[in-house]
């Protein structure tokens, strides 16, 4: 009852982030749009989507659209992302694709606000998670095959047509999403004790270990070219380092379970933090590669930790939603965060950037750890 709409959701919130490079060269080359122009409409897209998530997550349960369940928002989202991604294919005037995409954006902020608050009341969430972080994936890597052809014939439109199917076939999904009532006085409670100091520092740490990962991925091409490495070796590397985050995924179910949620924690994030430095500091190839092979590994599966932690945190599904929207809007920012650092203080610095909040987020998840450890502990049967 869980696994399908999650997914559902997870393909209408994340598959123009997973393709966010095939959409920026598609917007340059066929729509003739700028540089500037072309990532700015996608950060908005992406910062709007997360936003939606987590304003919603917070204010919109509980209050004037009580009388509605989780179900028919997720499914108005849906329509929304869907009406936005069909008129987006009417026009590529810049004007216009502004107001779709904020459309889109918005309905699938709707969608992940409502579909996460259900996944989190799920057991073994990080399995959960990781299921539906794979078919992302899988989802992402398929189109990305198929997007060349697409835009050959169809221009700028190819991948607004696949975005199309996508929110067609994941609404399609959400028709099957659990609604979960809470009761007003109980759900006015846990509105206000979700977010303490602990899950505010979860979430902080989230986006700042994401805000990281968007600013190196968007210079990769450039690591690469420093590496020596032609545009395509990188490409091809790209594509393995892609199909490695499969092989993180399904690992974090795994290390979680055998090493404990915070030491997994711990580790991932330190190991992934190493890796882009070596990445955007050393030029020597193999270091490249193998650091980049260490990265694909350590990403989503310290990723799917967190979001298991947060949502561990709080059952009512506020916290790991506002975590998972986090992750959005942290790598939509990254892109220009790294864009700045290196015009101004070159590429390399990206990697020291992102080493320092990675630095900070295991700081913050080791005073969540200190807390969690004095915490009394609730017997299972009254969770």
């Amino acid at each position: 009852m869980i696994v399908l709409p999650a997914i559902g959701s997870q393909l209408i919130a994340t598959t123009s982030l997973f393709l966010m490079p095939a959409l920026m060269s598609t917007l340059q080359a066929k729509a003739g749009l700028s540089d500037r122009a072309s990532g700015l409409l996608l950060s908005m897209e992406l910062a709007v989507s997360a936003f939606t998530t987590i304003y919603l997550t917070a204010f919109f349960h509980g209050h004037s659209f009580r009388r509605w369940g989780g179900r028919h928002r997720a499914l108005f989202g849906g329509a929304l992302a869907i009406a936005g991604t069909a008129v987006t294919l009417v026009s590529p005037a810049v004007p216009m694709l502004f107001a779709t995409r904020l459309a889109a954006g918005i309905g699938a902020g709707i969608v992940g606000a409502e579909a996460t608050s259900v996944l989190s009341r799920g057991v073994e969430r990080e399995k959960l998670i990781a299921i539906v972080t794979i078919a992302s994936i899988v989802n992402a890597a398929i189109w990305l095959a198929v997007l060349p052809y697409m835009v050959d014939r169809l221009g700028y439109r190819g991948p607004y047509l696949c975005l199309l199917l996508v929110a067609m076939s994941g609404t399609y999904l959400l028709r099957r999403l659990p609604s979960v009532s809470s009761r007003p006085d109980s759900g006015q409670q846990q509105l206000k004790s979700s977010f303490n100091s602990t899950a505010v520092f979860v979430v902080a740490a989230i986006f700042l270990t994401q805000l990281g990962q968007g600013a190196f991925w968007s210079l990769e091409e450039t690591f690469g070219a420093r590496a020596g490495f032609s545009s395509h070796a990188i490409g091809i590397l790209l594509s393995v380092a892609t199909l490695l985050l499969l092989l993180g995924a399904v690992a974090s179910a795994w290390i979680s379970g055998r090493l404990g949620r915070f030491y997994s924690l711990f580790v991932l994030i330190a190991l992934n933090a190493i890796s882009i430095l070596l990445i955007s500091v050393i030029t020597v190839h193999w270091i490249f590669v193998a650091a980049n092979v260490l990265q694909s590994i350590t990403n989503l599966s310290s990723v799917i930790c967190q979001l298991g932690l947060a949502a561990s945190l709080d059952r009512t599904g506020r916290v790991v939603a506002a975590g998972t929207s986090l992750v959005t809007l942290g790598n939509g920012l990254g892109p220009g965060l790294s864009a700045n650092l290196n015009d101004v203080f070159g590429a390399p610095s990206v990697g020291i950037v992102v080493l320092a909040f990675n630095l900070v987020a295991l700081g913050l998840y080791y005073a969540v750890s200190l807390h969690e450890a004095e915490r009394p502990r609730v017997p299972a049967s009254l969770t």
